[in-house]
């Protein structure tokens, strides 16, 4: 068994790596979370911004220049008229519009609730939504400015007479809420699930479509041994990815490691594993090329939609939220973050390693039945 073990695994290696474009598409695929670092992200910057400052004032350019300053905005137009605003931004040349009333200065001066008008395209719901947020916050700094600057012009008996309420805010494990390190992480989760699906399906089926599987039905070989001999090279090029996907991540992104590499790893080949079962089952099922992209297409997507990697899972409906714990992408998910940005060990990821382990060993035997069927 092990002599035709190792001669399955060797003509895997020769035929895998004659296929130059596929083991270019595997490492590929890790390099290419690097450009969705770089094009992905829910973080707001650069909105194109117009001000309308009505009152020329040192209070309203000051308040204008802190919307300039802020990495969010970009001013494209100072304004002459505040009615040019819905021009540009029909034409979409601003998303972000400030306007500054005359009175602005005076009202404030005078301790009176001083307005000013903002206006945000929202077309892009989720944009309009930060951009809104930013601005809020920067207003409440200005706001606590000017409430600093007029209390300190009253003299210090009149400080004493404001109530304070400091407001201590700490963001556990990752402070600087930079959403490239999450999203640098769950790709790479998507990826390893990706490869482990497609890649052998793709090779039980390109047996069939090269007539070689039919060689295969009267060789005195078992399903486990053809599964094992078509897995083990994938999961070793694949492991070589994954290298190249985590040093990118760490080295160009700085995406912290907080916990075990080699912990990381091991639950990575578990993933692997489980992912190939469902490659395994569809190659089983699929007769050529395109029938396997289609059954790609219909596992995949809910899959990773329904991981928590881009909509949270609480804020799914509840069945969903239940039909979740199908897929091994939200336990590998939470694995991966929990390693990376918490630092937690395997006291910790021990359900999340324990369900992998288990859908490995449900789905790979699944597949070894149903391609054992296919060689009797």
């Amino acid at each position: 068994m092990k002599r035709r073990l190792m001669g399955l695994m060797r003509k895997e290696f020769i035929q895998f790596f004659r296929d130059k474009a596929l083991v270019l598409l595997i490492l590929y695929t890790f390099v290419e979370i690097a450009i969705c670092g770089w094009a992905l992200t829910l973080e707001v910057r650069n909105l194109p911004t117009a001000v309308y400052d009505g009152d020329r004032s040192a209070e309203s350019q000051a308040l204008a220049e802190a919307f300039v300053q802020r990495e969010s905005f970009r001013l494209v137009e100072r304004l002459e008229d505040p009615a040019a605003v819905d021009r540009l931004m029909d034409r979409g040349e601003v998303q972000f519009a400030l306007i500054i009333p005359a009175g602005f200065s005076q009202d404030l001066r005078a301790g009176r609730s001083a307005k000013v008008q903002i206006v945000v395209d929202g077309s892009n719901s989720s944009i309009a939504g930060q951009a809104l947020a930013d601005a809020g916050d920067l207003l409440r700094e200005y706001n606590a400015q000017v409430v600093l600057a007029q209390t300190t012009r009253g003299g210090p008996g009149k400080q004493q007479l404001l109530t304070r309420v400091k407001n201590q805010i700490h963001v556990l494990y990752m402070p600087q809420l930079k959403y490239v390190h999450f999203i640098m992480l769950t790709m790479l989760a998507i990826s390893v699930l990706l490869l482990g699906v497609l890649v052998p399906a793709a090779a039980i089926v390109r047996e069939k479509e090269a007539g070689t599987f039919e060689q295969l039905m009267i060789t005195p070989i078992t399903g486990a041994e053809l599964i094992t001999a078509k897995i083990v090279p994938m999961v070793l090029l694949k492991l070589v990815g994954l290298t190249i996907g985590v040093a990118m991540s760490m080295w160009i992104f700085g995406v912290p490691l907080r916990g075990s590499l080699l912990l990381f790893y091991a639950i990575s080949v578990l993933m692997f594993l489980s992912s190939s079962g469902i490659g395994v089952l569809m190659g089983t099922i699929a007769r050529n090329m395109q029938q396997t992209l289609l059954l790609a297409f219909f596992i995949l997507f809910p899959l990773a939609f329904l991981s928590g990697t881009i909509v949270p899972v609480q804020n799914m409906p509840r069945l969903l939220q239940w039909l979740i714990y199908l897929s091994p992408l939200r336990y590998y998910v939470e694995v991966t973050l929990g390693i990376f940005l918490k630092g937690v060990g395997l006291e910790v990821l021990w359900p999340q390693t324990l369900a992998l382990l288990l859908m490995a060993a449900v789905l790979l035997s699944t597949g070894v039945l149903r391609l054992r069927r296919s060689l009797a």
